[in-house]
C-alpha cells in the first residue's frame, strides 16, 4: 500500500492542483491554458496550534496573491468583510481559538480555518509525586505533541483529499495540521507522507 500511495503522490506532484481565478474551481493538468491562475490557500499560523505553558505571539501567513487576512477570536463565521484585518502578530495570553480566512481579488476567498491554542501554567509539581515518564516526542517550548494524524480535513478518512493537501503544501516549514503536517513538527515532508500511507483508508 505504501508503494501505491507513493506513486499516487508522485502523480499529484507532477499534475499540480490549481484554482482558477476566473471560475474558482479546481482542475488538474500540466498546462491549463489559463493566463491568470491563482492557487487559493487558507492562511497558516506560526507557531503551530498546540498546548503551551506561556503566552505566544501568533503570525498568520497567506498564500501567494493573498490581498488580506481576516481573523476573529470570537465565535461565529469569518468572512472577508467581517472580523479584524491582520496586520501584526496576535498576542495570545489565554486559551484562544483564532479563526482566519485568506481574501483574494475578485471576491475569492479560502475556507476559514481554526487555530486552537491552549495556554496553561507550567505549575511547580509538588510533594512526593514520582517523576513522570517522558514518552513521546518533545518539540520544545512547552509544546505537547499531537498524535500522528494524516486526516487533515477531519472527515474521518485518509484519502485523496488529504493527499492533495499534503502535496499542495509539500516543502512548507511553517505548516499546521490542516495544511499537511501530520506529525506536528511544522514541516510537510516524507515523514508526513509515510504517516499518510500507513493510515490510508481510500
Amino acid at each position: 500500500m505504501k508503494y501505491i500511495i507513493t506513486i499516487i503522490f508522485s502523480l499529484v506532484l507532477a499534475f499540480p492542483v490549481y484554482a482558477s481565478e476566473a471560475g474558482g474551481t479546481f482542475s488538474t493538468g500540466v498546462s491549463t491554458g489559463v493566463p491568470e491562475v491563482v492557487l487559493i490557500e487558507a492562511p497558516t499560523a506560526s507557531p503551530a496550534p498546540n498546548s503551551y505553558t506561556s503566552a505566544k505571539s501568533i503570525t498568520l501567513t497567506g498564500g501567494e496573491g493573498t490581498q488580506s487576512i481576516q481573523y476573529t477570536t470570537n465565535s461565529g463565521t469569518i468572512t472577508c468583510s467581517s472580523g479584524t484585518t491582520y496586520n501584526t502578530p496576535i498576542a495570545v495570553t489565554t486559551s484562544t481559538t483564532i479563526q482566519a480566512i485568506s481574501c483574494y481579488s475578485d471576491g475569492f476567498a479560502s475556507d476559514a480555518v481554526n487555530f486552537a491554542y491552549i495556554i496553561s501554567s507550567s505549575g511547580g509539581g509538588g510533594g512526593n509525586s514520582g517523576g513522570g515518564g517522558g514518552g513521546g516526542t518533545s518539540y520544545g517550548g512547552g509544546i505537547t505533541p499531537a498524535p500522528n494524524n494524516a486526516d487533515f480535513n477531519g472527515d474521518g478518512k485518509v484519502d485523496i483529499i488529504d493527499l492533495a493537501t499534503l502535496s499542495t503544501n509539500w516543502g512548507s516549514t511553517t505548516a499546521t495540521h490542516s495544511t499537511g503536517d501530520a506529525n506536528g513538527d511544522g514541516n510537510v515532508d516524507i515523514t508526513d507522507l509515510s504517516i499518510l500511507s500507513t493510515q490510508w483508508t481510500g
